[in-house]
C-alpha cells in the first residue's frame, strides 16, 4: 500500500480521526460517572488517569514497534485499532457492571483482584485509541497541523457533547453509542484505504445506534446491576433516570407508612400510607411519600428531629436544599409555610414530583411550593428572596459520607465560603438548619459540623458562636441550627418543649452547654486561632472546610492510616467508611504504578537506553516528568476547584477537558514558530510564563469564583475556559519542543520521552486527589508551579549541548 496522504481524496481520513478522537473523550468522560455508581464518588478522576495511562501505553506501543507500525501500513493500522476501540470500549464496560465491588468489610484477596480487573477494563479501550492517535500523528503524511487540529477539535468537542449523550441515555447505553461512534471512524478509514467499503460499517454502527436506544428502552438490558457492592434487579414498573448527576432509581411501590430520619416518641405508623424509595447512584436513599394532598393528613412529619426549624418558624417562608423525594418539602407544608422554594440539582428528582409521581406526592399541586432546577448555592447566591428557614437536611448522599466524597458537587455546600451565602440569605431573626449523621459513642462529622457552624459565624464578626447556635439529635441524626443573630430567649424555651414532648436530645443550647468536650471546646472559641486549635485531633479532622480544601465528608487525617493500636475502630461508621476508602485511594495509587512499571517503564528498560549522552539523556528525563507530572497536578486540582464553582465533577471534567485541550493545542501550533537550534529565549522564558500564568490562578481562582458564582452555568463555564485556556497555551508548547530538542541529540530516545511523560503523569494524577485532600488544592497548584519552575534547569542544559 502506498503511503497515505490527506490530499482532498483521503479527507475520510480526517474525518476518521475526528471520529476516534470525539469517542475517546467521550468514553473517558462516561467513564468519570460510572465509576462513581459503580464505586465511589473519589474514583471518578481515577478515570481521567486510567485515560492517560492506556493512551501512554498506546503510544509506547507503536514507538517500540516501528517495524509494524510504519508509513505503509498506517491506514490498515488506524482501520483495525479503531475497531478493536469500539469492541473494546463495549466490552470492558460489560466487565465493569457485571463485576461486584464489595468491600465493606475490607479488602480481601477477592477484592483487591477485582479492583485490579475493573482498573484493566477501564484503561484498555484507551490504548487501542492511543495507537489511533499516534499513528495518525506520526505515521500518515500530510499536512501535520490539520491532522493534529482535527485531532483536538474532534477531542474537545467529544468532552461536551456526551454531555448531551448522558442525557438523552443510561450510561450503558451512552458508552454502546460512544463505541458506534468510534465505528463510524474505523468505516471512514476503510474508506481512506480502498476508496469503497464504508457502507457496510456504516449498517453496523447504525445497528450498534439503535441497540443502544432499545438498550435504554428495555427494563431487562444492560444496567449497573452492582452499584458500590449492592446488587439491583430491574423491574418493569420501576423509574430509572440517567442525568449528569447521577442515576436515579424509584422502586416499586410499598405500603410502609411514614418515612423518617430520626423519628421522636409518638411517630405514628400510618396503615396504608404508601412510599417508593428512591435510590441516587445505587446507595443514596429517600423516600417519595403518598399525600393526598389535604393538609390535615399531613401531621406525621413533625414527629422528625429534622422537623425542628418549623417548630421554631412556622408560617414563613423557607427554602429546602436538595428536594430529593420530597420529604422536606412535606415538613415545610405541615408548618403552614408562606412559601415553599425546593433547590435540587439533579433535573431527575424534579421529574418524578412534577412528572411520573406528581398526583402521587401532590406536592407539585400546591400554590405554596415552587422548584428550582439549580446547584442550591449558586441560585442562592445570585436570587433576591431572603427565607425565614433554609433547611439542608442530609444532603449528600450515604456514599459520600463513607467515602469521603473526595469529588462531590455537595462539597461546595459545606464550606465557610457556601454557608456565608446561605446566612446571607435569612430574614431577620431566620434559621439555618442542617441535619448530619451523629452517634453519641463515636466522633463524627457532626462534630465537623459545628467547627464549620463556629468559623462561619466568627467570619461574621460575631464574638460568642455559642449563643447562635442550637443543637439537637434523636437516634443517629442530629439538626444543627445556626442564626445570624443570638437565639431569643422564646426560641430556646420551644426548643426545650419539643425536645420533651418527642424526646429529642439537647447536645447544645445557649443556656446548655454540651457534654462533649469536643463540642463544648469548639462552641467555646471566641476567634479563629482558637477554633482551630480546638479542633486539632491526632487522627481526626474537625477543622473547617473551606472551597480550597473543600472535604467536609472526609475526616481522617493521613497518620490514621497508619495507626496500629486501635484506636479508631470505635469511631463510628463515618470514620470506618473513610478509612476503608483511603485505603482504596492508596491501593489505586499502587495499581497505577504497578500498571505504569509493567506497561510502561518495563518495556522500555528492554528496548535500552538509547545512544545519546547520559548527560542529555536524564536531562531529558527530567523534562518529560516535569511536563507530565506538572500537567496533571494542574488539571486534577482545577477540576477539583472548579467542581464547586460548576456545580458538578462532570461539568468541571467535561469544561476542563475542552478547554486544556483546545488550548494545549493552539500552543503546540504556536511553538512551530520557535526554532529550537537557533533561539534560547524560549528555554526559560515558556517555563517563565506557565510559572506567571498559574501563580496568577493560584492568585485570583478564589476571588473570581467568589465574585462571579451567582453568573448562570454558561457565564461560569466561559470564565473557566478563559482562566484555564491562558495557562495552557504556553503548557502545550512544552511537549512539542521538548520532542524537537531531543530529536538533535537522538531520534532513538523518543518512546522514553513519551512514555516518562505518560508514567508521570499518570501517577500525578492520582497523587492529587489524596494531596488536595490532605493539604488542600492550593498545595497541588504549587506543586505544578515548582514542576514548571524546574523545567528550565533540563531545558538549559540541553539546549547548551547544541551549543
Amino acid at each position: 500500500m502506498t503511503a497515505a496522504t490527506t490530499t482532498p481524496t483521503n479527507r475520510a481520513f480526517l474525518l476518521g480521526l475526528f471520529a476516534v478522537a470525539g469517542a475517546t473523550l467521550m468514553l473517558e468522560v462516561l467513564n468519570t460517572r460510572l465509576l462513581s455508581v459503580v464505586t465511589w464518588y473519589h474514583l471518578s478522576f481515577f478515570a481521567v488517569s486510567m485515560a492517560m495511562f492506556g493512551m501512554a501505553a498506546g503510544a509506547l506501543w507503536v514507538y517500540l514497534r516501528p517495524r509494524r507500525f510504519d508509513f505503509d501500513s498506517a491506514l490498515d493500522n488506524l482501520f483495525l485499532y479503531s475497531i478493536l476501540f469500539a469492541a473494546g470500549t463495549i466490552v470492558c464496560h460489560l466487565v465493569v457492571i457485571y463485576t461486584p465491588l464489595n468491600i465493606r468489610d475490607g479488602w480481601t484477596l477477592m477484592g483487591v483482584a477485582r479492583m485490579a480487573l475493573i482498573t484493566v477494563a477501564v484503561a484498555v479501550p484507551f490504548f487501542f485509541s492511543g495507537v489511533v492517535v499516534t499513528v495518525a500523528l506520526t505515521q500518515v503524511k500530510g499536512d501535520s497541523g490539520l491532522i493534529y487540529g482535527v485531532d483536538l477539535v474532534g477531542a474537545a468537542l467529544g468532552s461536551v457533547l456526551c454531555l448531551l449523550l448522558l442525557n438523552a441515555l443510561d450510561i450503558t447505553s451512552a458508552t454502546f453509542a460512544t463505541a458506534a461512534i468510534a465505528l463510524l471512524g474505523a468505516g471512514l478509514f476503510q474508506f481512506a484505504r480502498r476508496g469503497a467499503g464504508t457502507l457496510p460499517w456504516i449498517a453496523v454502527c447504525a445497528a450498534l445506534l439503535a441497540g443502544a436506544f432499545a438498550n435504554h428502552s428495555s427494563p431487562q438490558g444492560f444496567r449497573v446491576f452492582h452499584p458500590k457492592g449492592n446488587t439491583i434487579s430491574y423491574e418493569r414498573d420501576m423509574l430509572e433516570f440517567w442525568t449528569i448527576h447521577g442515576q436515579v432509581l424509584v422502586f416499586p411501590y410499598l405500603e410502609a407508612g411514614p418515612f423518617f430520619w430520626g423519628p421522636g416518641e409518638g411517630a405514628p405508623v400510618i396503615e396504608g400510607l404508601r412510599g417508593q424509595a428512591m435510590l441516587i447512584d445505587g446507595e443514596a436513599g429517600t423516600a417519595v411519600t403518598e399525600w393526598d394532598g389535604d393538609r390535615s393528613n399531613l401531621d406525621w412529619p413533625r414527629f422528625d428531629v429534622t422537623a425542628l426549624p418549623y417548630h421554631l418558624r412556622p408560617g414563613g417562608d423557607a427554602a429546602v436544599i436538595g428536594v430529593g423525594g420530597g420529604r422536606d418539602i412535606l415538613t415545610a407544608l405541615w408548618a403552614d409555610s408562606a412559601s415553599v422554594t425546593g433547590i435540587e440539582i439533579n433535573a431527575a428528582a424534579l421529574q418524578v414530583l412534577t412528572g411520573d409521581r406528581r398526583e402521587f406526592t401532590q406536592i407539585a399541586n400546591q400554590e405554596e411550593v415552587r422548584f428550582v432546577h439549580d446547584e442550591a448555592r449558586s441560585h442562592l447566591t445570585r436570587a433576591e428572596e431572603s427565607y425565614d428557614v433554609i433547611q439542608m437536611s442530609l444532603i449528600d448522599t450515604w456514599a459520600a459520607t463513607g467515602a469521603g466524597a473526595f469529588t462531590l458537587s455537595e462539597n461546595g455546600l459545606y464550606t465557610v465560603e457556601g454557608w456565608q451565602v446561605f446566612l446571607d440569605h435569612l430574614n431577620p431573626g431566620g434559621l439555618f438548619s442542617v441535619s448530619r449523621w451523629y452517634s453519641p459513642e463515636a466522633l463524627s462529622e457532626t462534630n465537623r459540623l459545628i467547627s464549620l457552624a463556629a468559623m462561619s459565624l466568627l467570619r461574621r464578626g460575631v464574638a460568642r458562636p455559642a449563643d447562635h447556635i442550637a443543637l439537637v439529635s434523636r437516634l443517629s441524626v442530629a439538626t444543627l441550627i445556626v442564626s445570624p443573630e443570638p437565639l431569643a430567649e422564646v426560641d430556646i424555651d420551644t426548643i426545650e418543649s419539643v425536645a420533651r414532648e418527642y424526646g429529642f436530645n439537647i447536645l447544645h443550647l445557649p443556656r446548655q452547654q454540651s457534654t462533649e468536650p469536643l463540642i463544648r471546646d469548639l462552641l467555646a472559641a471566641t476567634g479563629e486561632r482558637e477554633l482551630l486549635a480546638a479542633a486539632e485531633h491526632e487522627y481526626l479532622d474537625f477543622t473547617p472546610p473551606t472551597d480550597s480544601r473543600p472535604y467536609f465528608f472526609n475526616i481522617l487525617k493521613p497518620a490514621a492510616l497508619f495507626n496500629a493500636s486501635g484506636e479508631l475502630e470505635d469511631l463510628g461508621i463515618v470514620a470506618g467508611g473513610n478509612l476503608l476508602a483511603t485505603y482504596t485511594l492508596m491501593l489505586l495509587c499502587g495499581l497505577a504504578l504497578a500498571g505504569v512499571l509493567l506497561v510502561i517503564v518495563a518495556p522500555l528498560l528492554i528496548a535500552g537506553k538509547p545512544k545519546m549522552p547520559s548527560r542529555a539523556f536524564y536531562s531529558g528525563l527530567l523534562y518529560f516528568a516535569c511536563i507530565g507530572a506538572g500537567f496533571m497536578f494542574v488539571q486534577i486540582p482545577l477540576m477539583q476547584r472548579f467542581s464547586v464553582y460548576l456545580g458538578h465533577p462532570v461539568y468541571a471534567v467535561a469544561v476542563l477537558l475542552f478547554s486544556m485541550i483546545l488550548a494545549a493545542g493552539a500552543g503546540s501550533y504556536l511553538s512551530d514558530r520557535i526554532n529550537v537550534n537557533r533561539e534560547s529565549r524560549w528555554t526559560w522564558a515558556v517555563p517563565a510564563a506557565i510559572v506567571a500564568l498559574l501563580l496568577l490562578i493560584y492568585l485570583v481562582s478564589g476571588p473570581l469564583i467568589e465574585s462571579t458564582i451567582s453568573q448562570g452555568l454558561p457565564v461560569r463555564c466561559l470564565i473557566v475556559v478563559a482562566l484555564v485556556g491562558l495557562a495552557a497555551v504556553p503548557m502545550g508548547m512544552c511537549f512539542p519542543l521538548g520532542l524537537r530538542l531531543f530529536r538533535n541529540h537522538s531520534s532513538e530516545c523518543l518512546p522514553w520521552m513519551w512514555g516518562i511523560n505518560g508514567a508521570t503523569g499518570v501517577l500525578a494524577s492520582v497523587s492529587a486527589v489524596a494531596i488536595s485532600m490532605w493539604a488542600g488544592i492550593n498545595t497541588s497548584l504549587l506543586l505544578a508551579i515548582a514542576c514548571y519552575a524546574l523545567l528550565a534547569l533540563p531545558t538549559q542544559l540541553l539546549r547548551g549541548q547544541l551549543d
